[in-house]
């Protein structure tokens, strides 16, 4: 009877922590799924696959854009941009203890033509939070990148111009006797 009690005291607390998460492994698995969708910019559906139907993108410059459909019409912009090329390279991932929550961070590459129609390279940093899905997927949640270029100098202000001097006393002493004849 008293081991039976034990193996039940067992199975009990088995049964409450639920399964452990192998962490090194979530992280690793992570950073192969940003890998992949680094790969997908040249298909919108695949590209905008990796997102939750909620998720938000900050680009720079630009509202936050919330919503799988926005985030699509957003892309498809940037994207048929004359010259448009993004890539991007994961450096690190962290996931959380319970594994459904993690961010990768890299850096990336966009190029786009500028108005003259050469090729304008930005390089930039991102960071990415990713939820696990349902499904046991990982979908980005929230991706912010920005650019590593310093901000464009503010405009040239010209210079005040100097106040006329005021007119000398004796010169408004004689206007002003002008006046009163």
């Amino acid at each position: 009877m008293r081991r039976d009690s034990w193996l039940l005291v067992l199975a009990a607390f088995t049964i409450s922590c639920g399964g452990s998460v192998n962490v090194d492994r979530e992280r690793s698995l992570l950073l192969e799924v940003d890998r992949q969708w680094s790969q997908s910019t040249r298909d919108v559906d695949k590209f905008v696959s990796y997102f939750t139907t909620d998720a938000s993108v900050y680009p720079q410059g630009m509202p936050v854009v919330k919503g799988s459909g926005p985030i699509r019409e957003t892309f498809i912009k940037m994207s048929s941009a004359p010259g448009f090329s993004l890539r991007w390279t994961p450096a690190a991932a962290t996931v959380s203890t319970a594994g459904d929550l993690g961010y990768t961070t890299g850096t990336y590459q966009m190029t786009m033509n500028d108005p003259s129609g050469a090729p304008a390279p930005e390089r930039g940093k991102y960071v990415t939070i990713w939820k696990k899905a349902s499904g046991g997927q990982w979908k980005a949640v929230e991706d912010i990148f920005n650019t590593d270029a310093p901000p464009p100098a503010p405009p040239k202000v010209a210079a005040p111009t100097p106040p006329k001097p005021a007119a000398s006393k004796a010169k408004s002493k004689k206007l002003s006797s002008k006046k009163h004849k």
